[in-house]
């Protein structure tokens, strides 16, 4: 046994007090006045697989389960010296927020919904996961636009790239007519997906929502893998029926999200092309070497950032139950990928807007008293809440990682002060249930 293994030993013999109950089933383990859920575990054990060499074993289910009531432990302690979430953390706990009531929506939508797939659709998604297809689209938020588009473009089909030309921003999508090459099972928008790989050849279908605004089609050939077998059908049967219950939920979803978009909501267009113009030019500069910059550039930033800062609490739209501003991009920006936004600055803020939509409709709906929503949120705080108690006791406040030794003697001292409770039997009956099924 190695001294990493031994020393995950002594601290799990000696601050573990396991205990048998009719506790909730989500509910790993209880640190003071702390839980540690389901959702915790998942989560953190995951990413370790994905991410490290770490093996599923019961040594590393221990060693994750030590570390997240370690960071209970630390947390605990920071509350009981009063100390706070800095700016960094106060955002990012707001952020878990809003995606914790998001997810506690979509249960309540669709997963109280069954969706049973019939073999017939199971065995034509089999086809469609053996072809690929050369496809082309129109896209437009306005859906009386591809109205007015479509006939013209059955009537004479050279028009289908006239008028992507004068549509498409993206250079290349305008050079090529809207073409997006050829596109296998599984990389559409599952609306899309469904519609693009049971088309005919060489004729316009639409307008066809997808999650981002409305499409023309036009399938101009495909390719099929001849030699499929029912045996190669069964071995991926249960598999396939998985992806299309995914598929088709997510189409629900989108379905309520569009709904809500579709609800009484009014767009400042100009103001949004003006800011994300402003957010554009500061972010690709910002991904630039920045001591490059000329000075007359440099100002020009200094004067977005200015601006925006400035009319943070602006209205960039509106809907039924609440209004998106400037600020709500922002948030909702720095927690997406900067080359995502420099692709597609409009989608992007469509993306940003839909998810105040969801969230001020999670709000109503009352789900911020949801135990689920609570305990996600607790944990993001725990987790910076345990930061800054390391940062109290370090002499440089700049100082971020402790020994080993230092960790063990820290959470040596705590556990003395706080009782810790570990439910072995729901963490034997997670693992039978939840990860096995994911």
């Amino acid at each position: 046994m190695n001294k990493t293994h031994l020393i995950l030993l002594i601290i799990y013999s000696t601050f573990f007090h396991t205990c048998e109950n009719n506790v909730d089933p989500e509910i790993l383990a209880v640190v003071g006045t702390s839980e540690v859920t389901a959702d915790d575990f998942i989560e953190s054990y995951s990413n370790k697989l994905i991410n490290t060499a770490a093996q599923d074993s019961d040594f590393e289910r221990s060693r994750t389960l030590n570390e997240l009531i370690r960071t209970k432990l630390f947390a605990e302690a920071a509350r009981s010296k009063n100390l706070s979430l800095d700016s960094i953390g106060l955002n990012r706990v707001k952020l878990s927020k809003e995606l914790a009531l998001r997810e506690e929506l979509y249960n309540h939508i669709i997963g109280s919904k069954g969706v049973a797939i019939e073999d017939s659709i199971a065995r034509k998604h089999f086809t469609w996961k053996n072809t690929e297809i050369s496809l082309k689209h129109i896209f437009h938020q306005d859906k009386e636009v591809l109205d007015t588009l479509l006939p013209l473009i059955l009537k004479n089909p050279i028009m289908f790239d006239v008028y992507a030309k004068k549509l498409f921003k993206d250079k290349n999508l305008k050079d090529s007519g809207g073409d997006l090459g050829w596109i296998s099972y599984n990389t559409l928008d599952p609306n899309l997906e469904q519609t693009a790989f049971s088309m005919p050849i060489n004729k316009a279908v639409g307008p066809i929502r997808s999650s981002y605004g409305w499409h023309i089609l036009l399938k101009k050939d495909e390719r099929r893998q001849m030699i499929i077998s029912e045996n190669d059908y069964q071995n991926t049967k249960h598999g396939l029926i998985n992806t299309i219950i995914k598929k088709q939920t997510q189409i629900m979803a989108n379905d309520y999200v569009n709904n809500l978009m579709d609800n009484d909501i009014t767009i400042d267009d100009t103001l949004v092309m003006n800011t994300l113009h402003k957010i554009h030019t500061i972010v690709f500069q910002k991904n630039k070497n920045e001591y490059d910059l000329k000075p007359k550039i440099s100002e020009k930033l200094t004067e977005f950032i200015i601006d925006l800062k400035l009319n943070a609490n602006t209205t960039l739209a509106t809907f039924k139950n609440g209004s998106f501003t400037i600020n709500d991009l922002l948030n909702n920006l720095r927690n997406s990928s900067p080359k995502s936004f420099l692709d597609n600055p409009v989608q992007a803020f469509y993306i940003a807007l839909r998810n105040k939509l969801l969230t001020t409709e999670a709000l109503n709906r009352g789900l911020q008293n949801n135990k689920k929503v609570q305990w996600k949120i607790q944990s993001k705080e725990d987790q910076y809440l345990a930061r800054e108690f390391l940062l109290s006791l370090s002499k440089d406040k700049k100082q971020k990682n402790f020994s080993e030794k230092d960790i063990m003697e820290i959470t040596k001292k705590l556990k003395a002060q706080y009782k810790i409770v570990v439910y072995d039997k729901n963490l034997e009956k997670l693992f039978k249930s939840k990860l096995k099924a994911n």
